[in-house]
């Protein structure tokens, strides 16, 4: 064995592999590889991928705020190993997110009535025991999580799409704290998907 393998500072090893884990982890960045679940009314109208690694459709024609609602937030995840606990937790949080965009609508009497359809089509959960012994070994937690979220708005009655968005969205490495709770990463995602849903909701 050389000399190099043998005599090597003690902390050449861990900070290798903190190098490794951080190189590996800003490599993946924030975007989650989606796909067409089936619940938008229309794929087709949706813009490319953006570099943020998402659809959307923005709304030509003003909302009634007094007139659109919420009907629909929706669980598509198959295989998810979550509790339903956890699964209803995800989509209230979805829910009062999504609540909270509308409230933001300015008053338009002459807007059209919509309905909100919102689903979890995937979820990335992380496991805090592991993030913890990955810090004490490398300094750096190396799971992450996050969501994939469809969203749309459809005129009421006719069912037409008026904005929709598809975003897969990995809680990013800057945000640690998420990386010691189960579902805090699902819920940074979810957090992100209303947010950039609501401004698809202004013409």
């Amino acid at each position: 064995m050389s000399r190099f393998c043998t005599d090597r500072p003690p902390f050449f090893t861990s900070g290798l592999w903190l190098g490794v884990a951080v190189l590996f982890l800003s490599a993946c960045g924030t975007t989650m590889t989606t796909r067409q679940s089936g619940f938008l009314t229309d794929y087709q109208r949706l813009s490319p991928v953006s570099a943020k690694g998402e659809r959307s459709l923005k709304t030509p024609v003003a909302l009634n705020p007094a007139r659109t609602a919420i009907t629909a937030v929706e669980w598509r995840v198959k295989n998810d190993g979550l509790s339903p606990q956890e699964r209803t937790a995800l989509l209230a949080a979805l829910r009062t997110d999504l609540q909270h965009q509308l409230e933001l609508l300015p008053q338009s009497p002459d807007g059209r009535p919509a309905e909100v359809r919102a689903a979890i089509t995937d979820v990335s959960t992380v496991s805090p025991s592991l993030n913890v012994l990955s810090t004490a070994m490398f300094a750096a937690p190396l799971e992450r999580g996050g969501a994939a979220v469809e969203i749309e708005a459809v005129e009421t009655g006719s069912h037409r799409q008026l904005a929709a968005l598809s975003l897969g969205y990995y809680a990013p490495l800057s945000d640690l704290k998420a990386r010691y709770s189960k579902l805090a990463p699902a819920q940074i995602a979810l957090d992100k998907a209303a947010g950039d849903f609501g401004p698809l909701l202004h013409p």
